[in-house]
């Protein structure tokens, strides 16, 4: 219950510094997570990758797969960008679960601006991150780049962050 609460007041928290001028079609498809500080329903989980698809009326279906104690795992959520002159800041809400009135800030803090190879998305008070990349892979000189920003620039905990588990097959 007081994790319940606690999500629910960071939602009022105001939001990182984010990104400008995001290329939302550019943005769109495949983005594999590379680490995160995951919520519990991604604890355990490998092969992890979201597909972004752009709805005609604005809204971003974000399809999370992902293998859990060796199954098949997904999520469905449905973004709503709160931020339209630089569509980095979303809302997440949940369209398949009964979730009343929620929704989860989505702010994305890091991008990759020539091709959009890699990008971060962060939650208010550091609760949650996700770093992610268009390969399973990511060059360890740019997840250390990534790191120390993250550390300088928004406070995060290296630490916390646990690196994704991506089976060569998958």
């Amino acid at each position: 219950m007081k994790k319940t609460i606690y999500i629910l007041l960071l939602t009022f928290i105001l939001p990182f510094e984010t990104v400008k001028n995001l290329d939302i079609e550019k943005f769109m498809g495949k983005w594999f997570v590379i680490a995160a500080i995951p919520s519990f329903v991604e604890k355990k989980c490998i092969n992890a990758y979201d597909i972004y698809t752009l709805n005609e009326n604005g809204t971003i279906d974000i399809k999370y797969y992902a293998e859990k104690n060796g199954k098949p795992f997904k999520i469905s959520q449905r973004g709503t960008i709160v931020d339209t002159v630089h569509n980095s800041t979303w809302k997440i809400s949940f369209p398949d679960y009964w979730i009343p009135f929620y929704s989860a800030p989505y702010e994305v803090l890091i991008l990759e601006q020539d091709n959009y190879d890699y990008m971060v998305v962060g939650y208010p008070d550091n609760y949650y991150g996700w770093i992610m990349s268009r390969t399973k892979v990511m060059k360890p000189e740019i997840y250390e780049d990534i790191m120390s920003e993250l550390e300088s620039e928004f406070n995060y905990d290296r630490k916390q962050f646990e690196i994704m588990i991506h089976d060569e097959n998958n």
